[in-house]
């Protein structure tokens, strides 16, 4: 269903109801939000066509899952954005899927999001006897996109340095699988940062950006210093855990290393003392040394030389 606010300049009212309730003129002071989360398919065809929405901008404003992007036609501008929905970055769930198609007038918001506190966040603050600026209510969703990153990015600055000092006291795989998540996380919402900062990266004439329709370049360019921000702080991010797992990993190397070179000592030293033990275990009848009085101290004593003698030379050597 179709979820129409309608503010008539004559009475300086806000009218809440359904499609009905649209005029079929503007009048220049009226202010119209037409909210379409819950609109079926066909009414959403309905209202678009009604303000003759190219059907480029239709197509893309229609799609439940769309990459953030803005384009524009001669009245309206189609504004696409995702928000961070999740309460850490332990998990992706989905982002909120923003779509806006705005003019100087009227405001048509499609929402999605399983955030249903976040979502509520998004929707337009209407005053009672008070019009509103479209520009203004565009800018607020703006900057509570950005926020939805931003506060969970500095709130995990404190969680990445426990997670650092937890892997340099004991780093295990339960910890290791962490950080897998947690790089995943952010290669994803660095990918959604990435397209919203470019949308506010460079300023050209209207034709060419039409958010300059509705906001000068000081204000995209604090647009684009936000989401900047959080996109340089994803990449700083995941570097830094991306460090801790190569340290995980050389140092998980380097005992393995240790061990290894221990085990080769010890088969080194082993190995001639088999190898004395295995001629002397032979059950040929004709064995000189088996009829020496001495044999076996002999043996045992050439075999405790030289096995001490291995040891001295590792050690010698530095090996060990």
């Amino acid at each position: 269903m179709i979820q129409l606010s309608y503010f008539e300049p004559e009475t300086a009212l806000w009218q809440h109801g359904d499609i009905s309730l649209l005029p079929k003129q503007l009048p220049a002071d009226a202010r119209l939000w037409i909210d379409l989360n819950n609109a079926t398919a066909e009414e959403q065809q309905v209202v678009l066509q009604r303000f003759g929405i190219l059907a480029t901008l239709t197509e893309d404003f229609s799609r439940e899952r769309h990459p953030p992007k803005c384009e524009g036609q001669t009245d309206f501008t189609l504004l696409v954005l995702r928000g961070y929905a999740d309460t850490d970055f332990s998990e992706y769930t989905a982002s909120v899927q923003i779509n806006l198609l705005y003019s100087k007038q009227v405001l048509i918001s499609k929402l999605t999001s399983h955030n249903a506190s976040l979502l509520e966040q998004f929707k337009p603050k209407i005053a009672q006897g008070i019009s509103a600026n479209i520009a203004d209510w565009i800018k607020q969703i703006i900057l509570i996109t950005s926020s939805s990153y931003l506060e969970k990015l500095i709130t995990f600055e404190d969680e990445l340095s426990d997670l650092e000092d937890a892997m340099l006291q004991s780093g295990n795989d339960d910890l290791m699988a962490l950080i897998m998540r947690y790089r995943s996380v952010l290669r994803k919402i660095n990918r959604n940062l990435a397209y919203q900062k470019d949308i506010f990266s460079e300023v050209f004439d209207e034709q060419q950006n039409p958010l300059l329709r509705h906001f000068d370049a000081t204000e995209l360019r604090d647009f684009y210093e936000k989401f900047e921000r959080s996109h340089s702080m994803t990449d700083m991010y995941y570097d830094q855990l991306s460090d801790l797992v190569d340290s995980y990993l050389s140092t998980t190397s380097h005992q393995i290393n240790e061990r290894m070179k221990v085990l080769t000592i010890v088969s080194t030293i082993f190995i001639p003392l088999t190898f004395i033990a295995g001629i002397y275990g032979m059950n040929f009848v004709n064995m000189p040394e088996l009829a020496m009085t001495n044999g076996y101290f002999i043996v045992m004593a050439a075999m405790a030389v030289g096995g001490i003698f291995g040891l001295a030379w590792f050690k010698f050597r530095g090996w060990w």
